[in-house]
Protein backbone atom coordinates (compact mmCIF):
# COMPACT_ATOMS: atom_id res chain seq x y z
CA UNK A 1 0.00 0.00 0.00
CA UNK A 2 2.67 2.26 0.41
CA UNK A 3 4.23 1.64 -2.96
CA UNK A 4 0.75 2.39 -4.31
CA UNK A 5 0.54 5.72 -2.33
CA UNK A 6 3.83 7.12 -3.28
CA UNK A 7 3.03 6.28 -7.04
CA UNK A 8 -0.06 8.05 -6.82
CA UNK A 9 1.79 11.07 -5.17
CA UNK A 10 4.35 11.14 -7.75
CA UNK A 11 1.69 10.82 -10.63
CA UNK A 12 -0.44 13.42 -9.00
CA UNK A 13 3.07 15.98 -8.71
CA UNK A 14 4.39 15.57 -11.75
CA UNK A 15 0.90 16.53 -13.44
CA UNK A 16 1.05 19.44 -11.09
CA UNK A 17 4.14 21.19 -12.57
CA UNK A 18 3.93 20.10 -15.82
CA UNK A 19 -0.33 20.87 -16.26
CA UNK A 20 -0.17 23.44 -14.03
CA UNK A 21 3.04 25.30 -15.95
CA UNK A 22 0.71 25.19 -19.04
CA UNK A 23 -2.47 25.52 -18.16
CA UNK A 24 -1.93 28.09 -14.49
CA UNK A 25 1.37 29.28 -14.52
CA UNK A 26 2.47 30.78 -17.99
CA UNK A 27 -0.87 31.98 -18.92
CA UNK A 28 -1.22 34.20 -15.66
CA UNK A 29 2.39 35.35 -15.86
CA UNK A 30 1.31 36.67 -19.54
CA UNK A 31 -1.21 38.75 -18.46
CA UNK A 32 -0.85 42.39 -17.78
CA UNK A 33 -4.00 42.25 -15.58
CA UNK A 34 -3.42 40.58 -12.75
CA UNK A 35 -1.75 42.60 -9.47
CA UNK A 36 0.20 42.14 -6.91
CA UNK A 37 1.85 44.01 -3.76
CA UNK A 38 5.52 42.76 -4.48
CA UNK A 39 7.25 44.19 -7.70
CA UNK A 40 5.66 42.52 -10.88
CA UNK A 41 8.60 40.71 -11.83
CA UNK A 42 9.95 39.03 -8.44
CA UNK A 43 6.12 38.23 -7.78
CA UNK A 44 6.30 36.12 -10.93
CA UNK A 45 9.52 34.16 -10.07
CA UNK A 46 8.08 33.76 -6.45
CA UNK A 47 4.64 32.23 -7.85
CA UNK A 48 6.25 29.81 -10.52
CA UNK A 49 8.64 28.82 -7.77
CA UNK A 50 5.90 28.20 -5.09
CA UNK A 51 3.75 26.37 -7.76
CA UNK A 52 6.33 24.27 -8.35
CA UNK A 53 7.19 23.49 -4.78
CA UNK A 54 4.62 22.17 -3.56
CA UNK A 55 5.36 19.42 -5.76
CA UNK A 56 8.31 18.94 -4.68
CA UNK A 57 7.25 18.15 -1.63
CA UNK A 58 4.85 15.72 -2.42
CA UNK A 59 7.86 13.90 -4.14
CA UNK A 60 9.84 13.92 -0.67
CA UNK A 61 6.30 12.71 0.68
CA UNK A 62 6.81 9.28 -1.68
CA UNK A 63 10.40 9.01 -0.69
CA UNK A 64 9.30 8.90 3.24
CA UNK A 65 6.23 6.53 2.19
CA UNK A 66 9.09 4.23 0.27
CA UNK A 67 11.00 4.03 3.15
CA UNK A 68 14.13 7.21 3.00
CA UNK A 69 14.81 7.89 6.17
CA UNK A 70 12.97 11.14 7.40
CA UNK A 71 15.31 13.24 8.55
CA UNK A 72 17.43 12.98 5.59
CA UNK A 73 13.98 13.92 3.05
CA UNK A 74 13.23 16.36 5.15
CA UNK A 75 16.87 17.89 4.98
CA UNK A 76 16.75 17.11 1.02
CA UNK A 77 13.67 18.83 0.73
CA UNK A 78 14.74 22.16 2.59
CA UNK A 79 18.00 22.70 0.84
CA UNK A 80 16.22 21.91 -2.57
CA UNK A 81 13.74 24.41 -1.68
CA UNK A 82 16.19 27.14 -0.21
CA UNK A 83 18.03 26.66 -3.91
CA UNK A 84 14.93 26.96 -6.08
CA UNK A 85 13.80 30.11 -3.61
CA UNK A 86 17.06 31.81 -3.87
CA UNK A 87 17.26 30.48 -8.09
CA UNK A 88 14.14 32.80 -8.54
CA UNK A 89 14.50 35.16 -6.09
CA UNK A 90 17.49 35.55 -4.15
CA UNK A 91 16.44 38.63 -2.10
CA UNK A 92 13.77 36.26 -0.61
CA UNK A 93 13.96 35.95 3.44
CA UNK A 94 12.97 32.42 3.51
CA UNK A 95 16.03 30.78 1.48
CA UNK A 96 18.41 31.07 4.54
CA UNK A 97 16.25 29.39 6.73
CA UNK A 98 15.19 26.62 4.99
CA UNK A 99 19.07 25.60 3.97
CA UNK A 100 20.09 25.50 7.76
CA UNK A 101 16.97 24.20 8.69
CA UNK A 102 18.23 21.19 5.49
CA UNK A 103 21.80 21.34 7.15
CA UNK A 104 20.33 21.03 10.12
CA UNK A 105 18.10 17.67 9.66
CA UNK A 106 20.69 16.10 7.49
CA UNK A 107 23.06 16.34 10.55
CA UNK A 108 20.04 15.06 12.76
CA UNK A 109 20.13 11.51 10.21
CA UNK A 110 23.76 11.05 10.22
CA UNK A 111 23.61 11.93 6.50
CA UNK A 112 26.42 14.22 6.70
CA UNK A 113 30.08 12.40 6.65
CA UNK A 114 33.18 13.89 7.97
CA UNK A 115 34.26 14.20 4.56
CA UNK A 116 31.83 16.63 3.40
CA UNK A 117 32.44 18.86 6.23
CA UNK A 118 35.78 19.16 5.74
CA UNK A 119 34.99 19.98 2.14
CA UNK A 120 32.54 22.14 3.57
CA UNK A 121 35.35 23.73 6.06
CA UNK A 122 37.40 24.09 3.22
CA UNK A 123 35.73 25.82 0.78
CA UNK A 124 34.43 28.33 3.27
CA UNK A 125 38.40 28.86 4.36
CA UNK A 126 39.41 29.42 0.38
CA UNK A 127 36.66 32.06 0.16
CA UNK A 128 37.82 33.78 3.55
CA UNK A 129 41.52 34.12 2.13
CA UNK A 130 40.09 35.11 -1.19
CA UNK A 131 38.01 37.68 0.12
CA UNK A 132 40.93 39.08 2.63
CA UNK A 133 42.95 39.46 -0.27
CA UNK A 134 40.74 42.04 -2.38
CA UNK A 135 40.73 43.76 0.74
CA UNK A 136 44.03 43.81 0.81
CA UNK A 137 43.85 45.53 -2.98
CA UNK A 138 41.68 47.72 -2.21
CA UNK A 139 43.70 49.25 0.85
CA UNK A 140 46.48 49.43 -1.15
CA UNK A 141 44.40 51.48 -3.85
CA UNK A 142 42.97 49.14 -6.12
CA UNK A 143 39.02 50.02 -7.39
CA UNK A 144 37.59 47.25 -8.95
CA UNK A 145 34.45 46.07 -7.58
CA UNK A 146 34.64 48.92 -5.10
CA UNK A 147 30.92 49.85 -6.38
CA UNK A 148 29.48 46.68 -6.19
CA UNK A 149 30.94 46.01 -2.36
CA UNK A 150 29.54 49.00 -0.42
CA UNK A 151 25.97 49.80 0.47
CA UNK A 152 24.48 53.31 -1.26
CA UNK A 153 21.65 54.77 -0.88
CA UNK A 154 18.47 54.64 -2.78
CA UNK A 155 18.25 55.97 -6.28
CA UNK A 156 22.28 56.55 -5.86
CA UNK A 157 25.61 55.38 -6.51
CA UNK A 158 27.28 57.21 -3.35
CA UNK A 159 28.42 54.55 -1.08
CA UNK A 160 26.37 55.01 2.85
CA UNK A 161 30.24 54.77 4.07
CA UNK A 162 33.51 55.09 2.73
CA UNK A 163 35.91 52.53 5.15
CA UNK A 164 39.74 54.13 4.47
CA UNK A 165 42.75 51.95 3.94
CA UNK A 166 42.63 50.68 8.23
CA UNK A 167 39.55 49.50 8.34
CA UNK A 168 39.65 47.47 5.23
CA UNK A 169 42.47 46.06 6.82
CA UNK A 170 40.65 45.13 9.83
CA UNK A 171 38.50 43.29 7.61
CA UNK A 172 41.13 41.64 6.51
CA UNK A 173 42.56 40.62 9.42
CA UNK A 174 38.67 39.01 10.89
CA UNK A 175 38.73 37.11 7.58
CA UNK A 176 42.41 35.58 8.15
CA UNK A 177 41.37 35.14 11.98
CA UNK A 178 37.91 33.32 10.79
CA UNK A 179 40.12 30.88 8.24
CA UNK A 180 42.83 29.93 11.26
CA UNK A 181 39.48 29.09 13.41
CA UNK A 182 37.90 26.67 10.75
CA UNK A 183 41.18 25.25 10.33
CA UNK A 184 41.80 24.43 13.85
CA UNK A 185 38.80 23.43 14.55
CA UNK A 186 38.29 21.47 11.12
CA UNK A 187 42.10 19.87 12.67
CA UNK A 188 40.77 19.10 16.25
CA UNK A 189 42.43 21.44 18.01
CA UNK A 190 42.46 21.18 21.67
CA UNK A 191 40.84 23.98 23.94
CA UNK A 192 37.15 25.05 24.45
CA UNK A 193 37.82 28.43 23.32
CA UNK A 194 38.40 27.52 19.94
CA UNK A 195 35.00 26.35 19.90
CA UNK A 196 33.98 29.39 21.52
CA UNK A 197 35.36 31.60 18.84
CA UNK A 198 33.84 29.41 16.71
CA UNK A 199 30.41 30.02 17.75
CA UNK A 200 31.07 33.46 18.12
CA UNK A 201 32.03 33.68 14.48
CA UNK A 202 28.75 31.45 13.25
CA UNK A 203 26.38 34.34 15.35
CA UNK A 204 28.11 37.40 13.59
CA UNK A 205 27.84 35.59 10.28
CA UNK A 206 24.29 34.09 10.62
CA UNK A 207 23.82 38.37 11.81
CA UNK A 208 25.54 39.34 8.59
CA UNK A 209 23.23 36.81 6.57
CA UNK A 210 19.83 38.01 8.21
CA UNK A 211 20.81 42.04 8.32
CA UNK A 212 20.35 44.96 9.47
CA UNK A 213 16.54 45.83 7.69
CA UNK A 214 18.10 48.38 5.54
CA UNK A 215 20.77 48.10 3.35
CA UNK A 216 22.44 44.51 3.89
CA UNK A 217 21.48 41.24 4.36
CA UNK A 218 18.03 39.29 3.35
CA UNK A 219 16.25 41.97 5.56
CA UNK A 220 17.28 44.96 4.10
CA UNK A 221 14.62 47.53 2.71
CA UNK A 222 16.71 49.54 0.25
CA UNK A 223 16.90 46.90 -2.69
CA UNK A 224 17.14 48.67 -6.13
CA UNK A 225 20.77 49.81 -6.33
CA UNK A 226 23.94 47.87 -7.94
CA UNK A 227 25.00 46.76 -3.99
CA UNK A 228 21.75 45.31 -2.92
CA UNK A 229 21.64 43.24 -6.49
CA UNK A 230 24.58 41.99 -6.04
CA UNK A 231 24.61 41.36 -2.06
CA UNK A 232 21.20 38.97 -2.99
CA UNK A 233 23.29 36.94 -5.58
CA UNK A 234 26.51 36.55 -3.99
CA UNK A 235 27.82 38.81 -0.77
CA UNK A 236 24.85 37.51 1.10
CA UNK A 237 25.14 33.97 0.12
CA UNK A 238 29.51 34.39 0.16
CA UNK A 239 28.57 34.84 3.99
CA UNK A 240 26.03 32.29 4.17
CA UNK A 241 28.73 29.78 3.09
CA UNK A 242 31.40 31.02 5.78
CA UNK A 243 28.81 30.48 8.41
CA UNK A 244 27.87 26.65 7.06
CA UNK A 245 32.18 26.67 7.05
CA UNK A 246 32.29 27.30 10.48
CA UNK A 247 29.59 25.25 11.75
CA UNK A 248 30.96 22.54 9.79
CA UNK A 249 34.07 23.44 11.46
CA UNK A 250 32.63 23.45 15.09
CA UNK A 251 30.57 19.46 13.91
CA UNK A 252 33.73 18.35 13.31
CA UNK A 253 35.26 19.36 16.14
CA UNK A 254 32.15 17.67 18.63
Amino acid sequence: MSIAAAVLLVAVATLHSVLGEHVIVRPLLASPDWRARLARPWADRLLRAVWHLLSLAWYALAAILLGLPVPVVVGLLCLATGGAIFGFVPGHLAWPVFVAAGLLALGAGGAVPEPVLGVGAGAAVVAALVAAGFHVAWAAGATTGRGRVLPQRTGTREPVVRPGPVATLVVVVALLAYAAVVVALALGADGGWWRGLGVAALVVLLARVVGDGRYVGVSKRVRGTRFARADDRWWTPAVGLLAAGVAAGLALAA
